[in-house]
């Protein structure tokens, strides 16, 4: 059977400890198979709101909101082109606002006709599940090409927890853990 290629990979980030762990099975997939990565974070303006109060974001904290965005974007490009030893030219970061499955989906996959979406297991409990579903569960649904969804078993947690330890590091970030 002959292996899979794929010339354009998408990973979908989201700050979770499990975007991250998509990110690093899309940075060793590159590597092995050549092929151009592009990393997208979708903000949802929905979703961001002053404390869950359901008060609306004025402009100023929006535009604030963006630029800390493409700082983080910028910064973990240089990262992944560095410290994991990518082309520069081979990686390329993305940000968008919307609702984070349509953008995935109907929007940027089709736009840069990305063969492989690889996403993260979903970081919601069972309640949001079942509420608003999870990302990832839509794209693996949705999606018009081929889905990997990166997990990682209990033999390996350690060395992709210190992996995430080091790039969240690097990119000056905390994350609760839970």
């Amino acid at each position: 059977m002959e292996e899979q290629t794929y010339d354009r990979i998408l990973v979908c980030i989201d700050g979770s400890d499990n975007s991250f762990v998509a990110l690093n099975t899309a940075i060793e997939t590159v590597k092995r198979t050549g092929a151009t990565l592009d990393v997208l974070r979708v903000l949802d303006l929905n979703a961001l709101e002053y404390g869950g109060a359901g008060i609306a974001l004025d402009g100023e904290k929006v535009y604030e909101i963006e630029h800390r965005n493409e700082d983080f974007m910028t910064k973990l490009k240089r990262i992944i082109v560095e410290k994991r030893g990518l082309n520069a030219d081979k990686v390329h970061v993305h940000l968008r606002f919307g609702n984070p499955k349509n953008v995935i989906v109907k929007d940027f996959q089709p736009e840069y006709q990305n063969d492989l979406v690889i996403v993260g297991t979903s970081g919601k409990t069972l309640i949001q599940r079942i509420v608003v579903g999870s990302v990832a569960s839509y794209v693996v649904r949705a999606a018009r090409c081929d889905v990997l969804m990166a997990r990682t078993t209990n033999a390996d947690y350690q060395q992709v927890r210190q992996q995430v330890d080091e790039l969240e590091a690097d990119l000056d970030i905390e994350h609760k853990r839970q």
